[in-house]
């Protein structure tokens, strides 16, 4: 039950790190919308859209340029299936992406969803009793609350910054995924995931038994911003908590 359950977790994880993977990009000195498509490998014209960009030679060192999450079609996927399942408008997703309402979709092509999407399937995030006591963090930085296509915590640091579990607990997995360095999923007995992705380098392997201290990582920069971020999120029965009501213990 606990490995269906840590697998659960695991796959919404990387749907959810799928989605929140673009983010943002706030243009250098230099910049033009064609290097941020090169960059982000989002079409020009998707990106003038979706930012609502009428003339991009009038962009200016400092703009912030959204990035669109990205879908890929699968075997029996529809358009209108895609858009409800994403809360979308099934115009806006065709207007988006170029295409009419009714087109037929090749199995592996990249949709790009509108503003407004969130996560796929997407769950109401779950209750958790209030921690008790200090709460013990992975790292001591700066923290941001994320929320709608995914739920967590992002933590600034330094590039080598050590990640450290917040619970004891089993490493169920550990691997690289895009964007995202090296993410540690830990199964504490309590039945909470914890997920740490933006590690330059990690230091257990699935199997391990660590303990609340424990150092799992060190703190590597993110590809798309270039600067060193953590993503700490929990889950409990494949649901998002709030990392800030989780226990530690």
């Amino acid at each position: 039950m606990r490995r269906t359950g840590a697998l659960l977790c695991l796959v919404l994880l990387l749907q959810a790190l799928q989605l929140a993977g673009q983010g943002s990009y706030v243009l250098r000195k230099g910049d033009t919308l064609y290097q941020v498509s090169r960059r982000f490998d989002v079409p020009v014209s998707v990106l003038q859209a979706y930012n609502q960009i009428k003339n991009p030679g009038q962009l200016r060192e400092g703009s912030t340029i959204e990035i669109p999450a990205g879908y890929t079609v699968r075997k029996g996927d529809t358009l209108y299936g895609i858009a409800r399942g994403h809360g979308v408008e099934l115009e806006e997703l065709a207007r988006l992406n170029g295409i009419g309402p009714k087109a037929t979709l090749k199995v592996g092509c990249r949709l790009f969803l509108p503003a407004a999407s969130g996560s796929r399937g997407s769950l109401q995030e779950k209750e958790a009793p209030p921690a008790a006591g200090p709460l013990f963090w992975p790292h001591p930085g700066r923290r941001e609350a994320l929320s709608g296509r995914i739920t967590g915590a992002l933590i600034y640091g330094k590039a080598g910054d050590r990640v450290l579990s917040v619970s004891p607990g089993r490493v169920v997995w550990v691997g690289p995924y895009r964007g995202f360095s090296r993410v540690v999923l830990i199964e504490a007995e309590n039945g909470y995931t914890y997920v740490y992705a933006g590690n330059e380098e990690t230091l257990v392997t699935v199997g391990d038994r660590v303990q609340q201290g424990t150092e799992i990582g060190l703190l590597g920069k993110n590809a798309h911003q270039g600067i060193p971020q953590l993503y700490f999120l929990v889950y409990r029965d494949g649901v998002p908590v709030d990392p800030s009501q989780a226990p530690r213990s």
